[in-house]
């Protein structure tokens, strides 16, 4: 007696597919898209050497901490001036009169506490990034020494935490 090998049966996946496509569809259709937002800033500048300056660095640093904006200049911070959240007015003007002092600085230092909210970061950095008022412009330099008008304020903004 001789024994005939049987065929496995072939595997119907047609009806696999359609579950997995399905799958695939409600769970795109379920997942939630949501929009994440990036504010562009520059790496804080780090160097070992020290090149020789002709004069002391604007070294603008803007603390952000409870409800106080708080405005340092030189290398060793000296407190420049005061706002609250709410008179981001005044900080920009007082921005335009140090922007008019030190014509080529370009950066700002900010260091918003942990606590500081992200609504109030952003106002802050368009209020340190442009001039508000209409048909107001200071005099900038640039790499060549020539002078414009502009509204920029502070382009570059560096991320600095607070300790």
């Amino acid at each position: 007696m001789r024994r005939k090998m049987k065929k496995p049966p072939k595997l119907n996946l047609i009806p696999i597919l359609d579950a997995i496509f399905i799958f695939i569809f409600f769970l795109l259709m379920s997942a939630q898209f949501i929009d994440i937002y990036e504010i562009g800033s520059d790496a804080p500048i780090t160097s070992t050497s020290s090149p020789e300056m002709k004069k002391e660095p604007l070294n603008l640093t803007i603390v952000l901490s409870g409800e106080d904006v708080i405005v340092k200049t030189g290398l060793d911070e000296n407190i420049y001036k005061k706002y609250k959240v709410s008179q981001l007015d005044q900080l920009n003007e007082g921005l335009i009169e140090l922007k008019k002092l030190h014509p080529t600085e370009d950066s700002a230092i900010l260091k918003p506490s942990s606590s500081f909210q992200y609504e109030k970061i952003v106002k802050v950095i368009d209020s340190t990034r442009e001039i508000k008022k209409p048909n107001v412009f200071v005099t900038a330099v640039d790499k060549e020494n020539k002078k414009y008008a502009t509204k920029k304020l502070f382009e570059r903004i560096i991320f600095e935490t607070q300790n």
